[in-house]
């Protein structure tokens, strides 16, 4: 008992120290209710700015926009610009080159020119062209010309050498050989009994070949106009054609060189002497090569003439 009396006297003394609760008065009520107020105009002025930001986000995301729009633009059009002034003067730079190689090439040109002769120049005009493409065609006439020349005056030696054996053997036919005979107003072309007959269409030849002694006489089959007389007609040589004006032609070649008897133009009749066998042309030995054309056809003479 004592000691709890003990402990409540040293208990004691420590409340005592404690003070006690005084009311508020009406001034600190007022600062209360004051300071109350301030919060809560700082909390509604808090909420509205943030209510604020957020209605006004879109139209700052617009200007955003604007001003990288407008940064763009302030860096690629300039950019854009030096690039095509950079294309332009490289364009202008390859023009200017192919100038400069163009006019080197024309110095080229004209420098080579000085070096050609007067036969080896290159035309430039159509009357220069004119007068090279005419001089070059005269060229090859005479060129041909003189081959053909050539070639008939060796065929004309091969056949006065022919002749000239044929003399020497005594196979040239006499020049007075009689008239033939004229059957159903045709005759045999050469003297019955000179010739004998190598080959004709029936042998696939284009006409019928009669071989007989050198300056053997020829007579025109029928009457006609001479539409060809030639010392030299392509492959037949001295060959003379005759139309017999009733849709029948007749040609003869490889006659002796200088025997013709007729000219182009000349009316002959069925028997007459027109020239003398020989062997011009593509041929190897005296014969007379005879065709025959019906209406522009070739048949064989031989179903149609007195051979």
């Amino acid at each position: 008992m004592a000691d709890d009396m003990t402990a409540r006297d040293e208990l004691a003394p420590d409340d005592a120290q404690v003070p006690a609760a005084q009311p508020l008065t009406s001034r600190k009520m007022l600062a209360a209710a004051r300071k109350d107020m301030r919060e809560t105009e700082r909390a509604a002025r808090r909420e509205e700015a943030h209510q604020a930001s957020r209605r006004f986000t879109p139209l700052r995301a617009a200007g955003t926009l604007a001003a990288v729009c407008a940064l763009i633009a302030g860096v690629a059009i300039p950019a854009y610009a030096a690039t095509q002034q950079d294309t332009s003067s490289q364009t202008a730079s390859v023009r200017e080159a192919a100038e400069g190689e163009a006019q080197s090439l024309e110095v080229s040109e004209d420098a080579a020119s000085t070096d050609l002769t007067a036969t080896t120049y290159a035309a430039t005009s159509s009357e220069e062209i004119e007068k090279i493409e005419a001089e070059r065609a005269a060229l090859e006439r005479a060129e041909a010309e003189q081959a053909a020349a050539e070639e008939a005056a060796a065929e004309a030696a091969a056949s006065a050498e022919a002749t000239e054996a044929a003399e020497t053997t005594g196979t040239v036919a006499s020049a007075e050989a009689p008239a033939p005979t004229v059957v159903d107003g045709a005759v045999n072309p050469l003297p019955a009994g000179s010739y004998y007959v190598s080959r004709s269409v029936s042998s696939g030849h284009d006409g019928t070949d009669m071989v007989a002694p050198a300056m053997t006489p020829i007579y025109a089959v029928k009457s006609g106009t001479v539409t060809v007389s030639s010392e030299g007609y392509g492959g037949w040589g001295v060959t003379v054609a005759i139309d017999h004006n009733d849709g029948t032609q007749t040609l003869y070649g490889h006659m002796t060189y200088g025997t013709r008897q007729v000219a182009a133009g000349q009316a002959v009749e069925a028997g007459q002497i027109i020239g003398y066998v020989g062997s011009t042309g593509r041929s190897t030995a005296n014969h007379l090569h005879i065709e025959l054309r019906i209406n522009g056809v070739i048949v064989d003479p031989m179903n149609y003439l007195p051979i």
